[in-house]
């Protein structure tokens, strides 16, 4: 996904929703969000997520995003930073094991992938916030 895309779609989308079009907004960013993971564009979907998540005030619809991360996780299982934020997420919810059990897929895919931005900084998240996964 190009990079001009994904900034059109925030600014439009925010316009929309200032403007009381809500169901337009989340439809711009739905579709944005289905093509990132389409392209298993990791970054741009998470980029989206979150926006959409807060189109509805400045409180994040949790359920929203989930909903998002769970579409992501069915075309793309392995992806750290998505199985990082349900993990986060699922923690903040009060869910421990089931955050304990994404971090540990998180973990795995941190240890397969090759890129070494996610190998140092995400995982130094996850082993900050769940430090018994070091063993």
């Amino acid at each position: 996904m190009k990079d001009e895309r994904l900034h059109n779609a925030l600014v439009d989308s925010s316009k929309l929703s200032g403007s009381g079009q809500q169901q337009a907004a989340l439809r711009l960013m739905d579709e944005v969000i289905a093509e990132a993971i389409n392209e298993g564009d990791e970054l741009t979907a998470l980029v989206a997520i979150d926006h959409t998540a807060t189109l509805n005030g400045a409180r994040r619809d949790r359920s929203l995003a989930k909903q998002y991360y769970e579409q992501f996780l069915t075309a793309s299982p392995e992806s750290p930073s998505v199985l990082y934020e349900v993990a986060n997420d699922a923690m903040e919810n009060g869910q421990t094991e089931i955050a304990k059990e994404y971090a540990k897929r998180c973990h795995q895919a941190i240890s397969r992938s090759d890129n070494d931005k996610i190998k140092n900084d995400l995982l130094a998240l996850v082993l900050e916030r769940w430090p018994e996964l070091a063993k």
